[in-house]
C-alpha cells in the first residue's frame, strides 16, 4: 500500500473518531481518542514536513497541540464541539482535494548537485 493511500486512510480513521466523539460514549473512549488523534495528527505533521508542505505542516502541528492528551487545553464543551466540527469539515475537504501524488516533487537536494 502506498504511503499516500495510508495517509488518506489515516485521515479517514481520524475523521471517524472525531465523528464518534459527538455520540454519548464512555469516558475511556474520549481518553483513548485523544491519544489516537495526537499520534495520528503527529504522523500527518511529520509527513507534511517531509513533503515540504508548510501549510499542511502548520495545520497538523496545531491539531497535535490542540488534541494533546498529556497537557490538555481546558476548552468548554461547546467550544470542543465547534473545534471538532471545523476539523471534521477540514479533514473531509483535505481527503477530497488531496494532490494526486504529493511525493513526486522535482527538487534537488544540496547533496545531489
Amino acid at each position: 500500500m502506498k504511503l499516500r493511500n495510508m495517509n488518506q486512510l489515516l485521515k479517514l480513521i481520524l475523521t471517524g473518531i472525531l465523528i464518534l466523539c459527538f455520540l454519548s460514549m464512555p469516558y475511556l473512549f474520549y481518553r483513548l481518542s485523544g491519544y489516537f488523534l495526537f499520534v495520528g495528527f503527529g504522523w500527518l505533521a511529520y509527513d507534511a514536513f517531509n513533503r515540504r508542505n508548510q501549510t499542511d505542516f502548520k495545520i497538523f502541528a496545531t491539531l497535535v497541540i490542540i488534541y494533546n492528551p498529556f497537557f490538555s487545553i481546558p476548552f468548554p464543551h461547546f467550544l470542543w464541539l465547534i473545534i471538532n466540527t471545523i476539523v471534521i469539515i477540514g479533514m473531509i475537504l483535505n481527503i477530497l482535494f488531496a494532490e494526486e501524488n504529493p511525493y513526486d516533487n522535482n527538487f534537488t537536494k544540496k547533496d545531489d548537485l
